[in-house]
This record gives structure tokens, C-alpha cells and sequence, in this order.
């Protein structure tokens, strides 16, 4: 084998290995972070795949949905508190339940499968928010927001 085919491949095997740990630490470290489970983005269609698999995160302003396998650390969807509606699928199994998020500014619909308890988490932490009309509820925030990635 030349000299230049085993270098070239390892340094082809060095970058798929730093890739792997890349993204099992962007993961570990999303795990991590307060208000954050894992999920199933469940796609428009009633077919039988469950979904692609991300990381949902919420914080006092947002809920953000992170990818699994990436290495971007920006959330792939951000939908600010104030323009959140969260709703729960009448259908259950045993394991998982069936949650929607619509962003009212964009029409943009997230349907989330994952554990019981991380669903009731998040609509908790939905309903806990001040009561519609009193304050600055449904506007957008003064203050930026703080960035909590890596």
C-alpha cells in the first residue's frame, strides 16, 4: 500500500473519530442543562418511523429544539414564549405522549413524541407563565436573551 493511501486514511479516520466525540459531548452537555430531554420530532405524515431525534430545551424565554447528530451548536428551532401555544395529543402508549408546538408568528407546527414525565414538564412549564394580559405576557421580551451553548 503507498505511503499516501495510509495517510490519507488515517487522517480520514482521525476526523470521523473527532466528529463522533464532538457530537457525544454536544450531547452530554445539552443533557446537562436544566429544562432539557430528549425527544422525537415526529414528521407531518402518519407513517410508522418514529421521528428524527432532537434535544428539547426550554428556558424562561423560549423552547429551543437542538438536533441530535450535529455538530451546530445554534438550535435548529427556536420559538420565543410569547408566540407558543403547547398542546397535548389525546393519544398515549404506555411509554411516550404526543405533544404540539405552533409558533402563532410563522405557522410553524413541531409535533414531539417523548417520556411522559418530560412532556408534563414542559407543559408545566408552559402554564406557569403569567396570565394573558397582564403585564408584557405577549410580547416579545425587552431584555436579550442569554445564550446557553457551549
Amino acid at each position: 500500500m503507498p505511503s499516501w493511501l495510509a495517510w490519507t486514511l488515517t487522517v480520514v479516520a482521525l476526523v470521523a473519530c473527532l466528529t463522533v466525540v464532538i457530537i457525544a459531548w454536544r450531547l452530554m452537555i445539552l443533557l446537562r442543562t436544566p429544562g432539557s430531554f430528549k425527544a422525537r420530532l415526529v414528521s407531518k405524515d402518519d407513517a410508522p418511523r418514529p421521528g428524527k431525534p432532537v434535544v428539547v430545551s426550554y428556558n424562561e424565554y423560549s423552547v429551543e429544539i437542538f438536533a441530535v447528530y450535529s455538530i451546530w451548536p445554534r438550535p435548529r428551532v427556536s420559538v420565543p414564549r410569547h408566540v407558543l401555544e403547547v398542546s397535548r395529543y389525546p393519544r398515549r402508549t404506555r411509554i411516550r405522549s404526543w405533544l404540539r408546538l405552533d409558533d402563532t408568528d410563522t405557522r410553524a407546527r413541531f409535533d414531539l413524541s417523548a417520556a411522559h414525565e418530560h412532556v408534563s414538564e414542559l407543559t408545566t412549564w408552559y402554564e406557569s407563565g403569567p396570565a394573558v394580559g397582564i403585564g408584557y405576557w405577549r410580547e416579545a421580551p425587552r431584555r436579550r436573551q442569554r445564550r446557553r451553548y457551549f
